[in-house]
């Protein structure tokens, strides 16, 4: 029988998304299947510490720093894993990472490309994938360069913002009408987001947003959507899941809807007929192959009448038992620990083929330059 793999679940973060990250890894770690794995667990505290021991969830959420040693990421490649900064150098190896991490610095290619430099295989997209979804300006370009329907808008640098306000207010009357939604370009959950029915509004709505990214997107405000999310899941043959349909409490599915009312309404499969279903499905896995996807994405759709705008991708969505993302699979017919091994094993497979490729030459050899 060959021996479990060591898991490694990463979670907590320096980004807003802290807290959601705690659930969605102590869900994983219920959740896991322990015959096949051995979890460890790695919590990252706010000011971008990382520990790890049994006591790793306690240190985030009662600040009990019981049973965690304080480590970092080996880069050796003859030391794969965490070594231990309080017990001498102490390496705890690592067969593979799950990053249950969100937004930036987890969910933006950062952790991704230090995994990759310490050589342990990791859940989910790969740096190139992960920043590209992370950033909506740029998801939005590359799917609109594929010819994929995306909500009309423009993109704002801060530094541009700073130096020309009035002018880029009169852009934006002259280009958009209102209502809008102001976003941030490189946050999620819905943080930072703004609906602006009045271009008096919408300085102070764009100042907000600059809070929490550099870029901010300006954007039509689509009239009544059907907000619907679609699962990916795979590596170089992706297959979506169901469509879910969300029905917000509040105006829009904004942070509070998402996780601390309950008047937020997940429908699964979604109310959408065969031929839109269809549609969307193939959007979805045709936005994952166009961000160079790998594992897991989660794709939001803003749906009205005949049209389909994708309206984000995210590389590592809520993952608690009962977020949209694994209740998708389930309806689909991956139960949750399952997924959660499909995860892993997609994540070794991926490692495997880059190990597979040539990194070096030898000019000795007589390569032709």
């Amino acid at each position: 029988m060959s021996p479990k793999k060591v898991v490694a679940i990463v979670f907590g973060g320096v980004s807003t998304e802290h807290d959601v990250s705690i659930v969605s890894a102590a869900s994983i770690a219920e959740n896991i299947d322990r015959s096949l794995f051995e979890p460890i667990y790695v919590a990252i505290d706010k000011k971008g510490m990382w520990f790890i021991g049994p006591g790793a969830f306690d240190l985030l959420r009662k600040k009990s720093r019981h049973d965690v040693d304080r480590v970092v990421l080996s880069i050796d490649p003859e030391k794969k894993g965490f070594i231990s900064i309080d017990k001498g150098n102490t390496l705890t190896p690592a067969d593979v990472a799950f990053p249950a991490l969100h937004g930036p610095m987890g969910e933006d290619g950062t952790i991704q490309g230090l995994f990759h430099l310490g050589g342990i295989p990791y859940v989910g997209c790969d740096v190139l994938a992960s920043a590209i979804a992370n950033d909506k300006d740029m998801t939005k370009r590359i799917l609109a360069e594929k010819g994929m329907p995306v909500v009309p808008g423009m993109c704002i640098k801060k530094f541009i913002w700073a130096a020309s306000k009035d002018d880029i207010i009169a852009e934006v009357e002259k280009r958009l009408p209102f209502p809008v939604f102001i976003k941030p370009a490189t946050m999620g959950s819905s943080i930072g987001i703004a609906k602006v029915a009045k271009l008096k509004d919408i300085r102070g709505a764009i100042e907000e947003a600059f809070k929490f990214s550099d870029k901010v997107l300006v954007e039509k405000a689509i009239n009544d959507p059907i907000e619907i999310e679609v699962a990916v899941l795979g590596n170089d043959e992706p297959k979506a899941s169901v469509p879910g349909q969300i029905i917000p409490g509040n105006e829009f599915y904004d942070f509070d809807a998402k996780y601390i009312d309950t008047h937020s309404e997940l429908i699964i499969p979604a109310r959408a007929d065969k031929v839109i279903s269809d549609k969307i499905r193939g959007l979805a896995v045709d936005a994952f192959i166009a961000i160079g996807g790998k594992g897991l994405a989660r794709v939001d759709f803003l749906i009205t009448g005949d049209t389909c705008y994708v309206n984000e991708i995210n590389t590592m969505p809520g993952f608690t038992s009962i977020s949209m993302y694994p209740k998708l699979w389930e309806k689909t017919g991956i139960p949750y620990t399952e997924l959660i091994t499909s995860l892993i094993g997609l994540a070794l497979e991926s490692a495997q083929e880059t190990e597979s490729l040539i990194k070096t030459i030898d000019l000795e050899k007589g390569l032709d330059l």
